[in-house]
């Protein structure tokens, strides 16, 4: 231990297994990936990205124009989409970084079009709305985009898009109505590449597949449920940093909402809720010193949080590192427990945390 800091481990050669269980499993579709918000939160967007490059990744999304330049700075070669769009006066920008922008309304279509007018025209990513109601050309704007398919078909590729809102329950009839109308737009705006599936997406089967999908926090190791064949890239431990004992009828931690209802004894650990580890896991929580559950005590404090030790006393000291979620215990668990989801685990750790990429 260089330093009493919790620590993020991110197994790499596991975000390379998933992208190419992802890529078999959907046969001709292409497998783009998402990797917007610094990879789900998980950073080493150079370590992460090679990785998906030596799995034969070649285009990848992320959802804002900053986080592209990021990457283009990092990656000559790779094709970099842009979810959010191109905003007014952005045109030289995504130009400039051989960026593709997400059209996702009639008047970005306008401006980028007219932009290109001189230009050469190699991609266009046209984003409908099927009934997320976020972002993408809606009914009305359809109508408008379709009189100017010839400008459309001056492109040399052209990716048509949506975004499933319910894909995580497969048993969700909306997902077939979103299917159905995104059938409707491919019919209308024929003969170009298709995507509609990101990660929930891809198990609803083959149907949904497309010319693209574009996973995301499969890639990162959550929503396993989505297939069991996908593998827990993330783990984190933080080390003890004091060990105390708790006498009978003491009580710990603010408010004093634990109690000890016998002598014990205590440590405190370096990570609270300002690190995404909030109050919800406040006397409910637990951590792991090697097989054994340990539970957290009392309510969790910004910076440190409160552990019971007194099953392991004889073996735990200061500096040993105690796991709060790993192979066993995936962040799809840990999520439950704190009654989120697992997107929201990974990328709301913060930025102390030592990341270590394995």
């Amino acid at each position: 231990m260089k330093y009493s800091i919790p620590e993020i481990n991110i197994d790499l050669k596991s975000i390379k297994k998933n992208y190419t269980f992802i890529n078999k499993f959907c046969g001709k579709s292409e497998v783009a990936s998402s990797v917007k918000a610094s990879s789900y939160g998980l950073g080493g967007q150079k370590k992460i990205i090679q990785s998906l490059i030596s799995a034969g990744c070649k285009n990848f999304f992320v959802a804002q124009l900053s986080e592209g330049i990021i990457l283009r700075r990092l990656f000559k070669n790779i094709r970099i989409n842009v979810l959010n769009g191109v905003l007014k006066n952005e045109e030289k920008v995504f130009i400039k970084y051989k960026l593709t922008p997400v059209i996702n309304d009639y008047s970005q279509f306008i401006r980028w079009a007219d932009y290109l007018k001189n230009k050469k025209k190699e991609r266009l990513i046209i984003h409908f709305d099927t009934g997320m109601c976020r972002l993408g050309f809606q009914e009305n704007d359809t109508k408008k985009l379709y009189k100017k398919i010839n400008i459309i078909k001056k492109f040399n590729y052209v990716l048509i898009m949506s975004h499933l809102a319910s894909s995580s329950n497969k048993n969700d009839k909306y997902n077939i109505i979103q299917l159905n109308r995104f059938k409707k737009i491919k019919q209308l705006f024929s003969g170009f590449k298709y995507s509609l599936s990101a990660s929930g997406g891809i198990f609803l089967g083959k149907k949904y597949h497309f010319d693209m999908v574009r996973p995301g926090i499969n890639l990162y190791g959550g929503c396993q449920h989505f297939h069991n064949k996908i593998k827990n890239v993330v783990s984190v431990r933080c080390p003890i940093i004091a060990i105390n004992q708790l006498y009978k009828g003491e009580t710990c931690g603010y408010n004093r909402t634990f109690r000890a209802k016998k002598n014990m004894y205590t440590a405190t650990i370096p990570m609270g809720y300002a690190d995404g580890f909030g109050l919800r896991l406040s006397n409910k929580g637990f951590v792991f010193y090697g097989n054994t559950k340990l539970n957290m005590l009392g309510r969790i404090s910004m910076d440190l949080i409160i552990i019971d030790i007194t099953k392991v006393k004889s073996k735990i000291k200061l500096g040993d590192f105690v796991e709060l979620y790993n192979k066993k215990f995936t962040i799809d668990k840990f999520a439950d427990l704190t009654g989120t989801i697992p997107y929201r685990v990974i990328t709301g750790i913060s930025d102390r945390f030592s990341k270590r990429y394995l």
